[in-house]
């Protein structure tokens, strides 16, 4: 039990389930619904999406692998008995299994764009990947490095929008419609595009607060190593604001997404999901504004992945209804 319980927690296994959700998600409820409404097909198959899916969870199991490895030394400050590197996993094994998994990645990514005929694309994969790393290495202990971990994590549902897209538009291409015809996809994909996005964006929004939540918990080690993140440079009250601001602002954003839904889903059905959502956000504020401990903080972070939960539920309830 110990050892798969260190294992869950080496690889973060509930977040790249929660990645694989988003992805399958935004296939199945956003692009697949938004396609069959115009009375088109979705021409993305199964092994696509399949290696879409794979690229995207070494990518991310990678950006844990490289983080434990730039963590070590405040990893030895802030849990000298419960890391799992140093004391599970040595530095140099971590950094193989990176190398290992990223290899996995770009493999699975150079496949996939092989079959797409979209090198472009897999260039996408290839950036990530190097975002992950300098939030890693340097990054993440400056006072904006949230930002570059929320563009990561919009990139999730927007990667398998944009090769969906790419299928779809290929397979007209070959169909030779005429200038007109090929206007109006294009204009119909990039509102596609727009919604898969819309949903990135508040995925990348929840990664803001947990990953301030994060520097917050990690305060001392990161102090100890001369890092300048929020809660260090301006102070605990101003990140604890910066947190709230966020979550108001992903709220409005959920609000003003689900209220356009209306065609599709009666304003009761959205209340289900609005009202439940403001409340875990007003939840999150109330908790935070309280935490003192690291479980006071722990406990915020779930209350942000329950928001996450709620989100994505809601779109896959509008992708069912979007008839």
């Amino acid at each position: 039990m110990k050892t798969l319980t260190n294992i869950i927690r080496f690889t973060r296994l509930p977040l790249l389930f929660l990645v694989v959700a988003i992805q399958l998600v935004t296939h199945f409820s956003i692009v697949e619904p938004m396609i069959q409404h115009a009375d088109g097909e979705v021409q993305m198959g199964a092994l696509p999406l399949t290696l879409c899916v794979l690229a995207t969870v070494f990518v991310t199991l990678g950006g844990f692998f490289v983080n434990d490895y730039f963590d070590v030394k405040i990893d030895r400050i802030n849990r000298p008995i419960t890391r799992t590197v140093d004391l599970f996993v040595s530095r140099d094994t971590i950094f193989n299994l990176y190398v290992g998994v990223t290899a996995l990645a770009i493999l699975f990514a150079g496949i996939l764009s092989y079959i797409a005929s979209a090198l472009d694309y897999f260039f996408v994969f290839v950036a990530v990947i190097g975002v992950l790393w300098f939030y890693s290495s340097s990054y993440k202990r400056t006072t904006w490095g949230s930002l570059l971990l929320a563009i990561s994590v919009a990139m999730i549902p927007v990667i398998v929008c944009m090769y969906d897209n790419w299928f779809m538009l290929m397979n007209e291409v070959a169909m030779q419609i005429s200038e007109e015809q090929m206007a109006a996809l294009s204009a119909f994909l990039k509102e596609v595009l727009a919604k898969a996005g819309m949903f990135g964006l508040l995925l990348a929004m929840c990664a803001i607060i947990v990953d301030i939540i994060r520097a917050m918990i990690e305060e001392k080690g990161e102090r100890e190593m001369e890092c300048h993140t929020l809660p260090i440079v301006y102070g605990h009250t101003v990140a604890k604001v910066v947190c709230y601001v966020v979550a108001v602002l992903a709220v409005v954003i959920f609000g003003k997404m689900a209220l356009e839904s209306t065609a599709y889903l009666s304003t009761k059905a959205i209340n289900y999901f609005l009202i439940p959502v403001a409340s875990l956000a007003i939840a999150l504020i109330y908790q935070l504004n309280k935490s003192k401990i690291r479980l006071d903080y722990v406990i915020s972070t779930g209350i942000v992945y329950a928001i996450v939960a709620m989100m994505t539920l809601f779109v896959v309830v509008l992708g069912y209804y979007f008839e």
